[in-house]
């Protein structure tokens, strides 16, 4: 990881979760329309419904740390 990666990863954890999906949802934006703009439809469909999970109570934010806590046992 570069040390400007490391440092957006950082600043990235103090935002709230609305503000982590406003994040992930132009970074991907971004990078889809860099690669092909085929696929760019779907993924702002895939946006959409997930911000609409989110926003509706539907799935929850697990924090990073959780996460990785769950990878190692379950990887060991």
């Amino acid at each position: 990881m570069t040390a400007q990666l490391a440092e957006l990863t950082r600043a990235e954890l103090t935002l709230s979760p609305e503000e982590k999906l406003s994040l992930a949802e132009q970074l991907m934006a971004m990078t889809v329309a860099e690669t092909s703009p085929a696929p760019a439809a779907a993924w702002e469909t895939e946006v959409q419904r997930s911000r609409a999970d989110v926003q509706s109570g539907k799935v929850r934010w697990v924090p990073g740390a959780e996460v990785e806590r769950s990878l190692d046992r379950l990887l060991g």
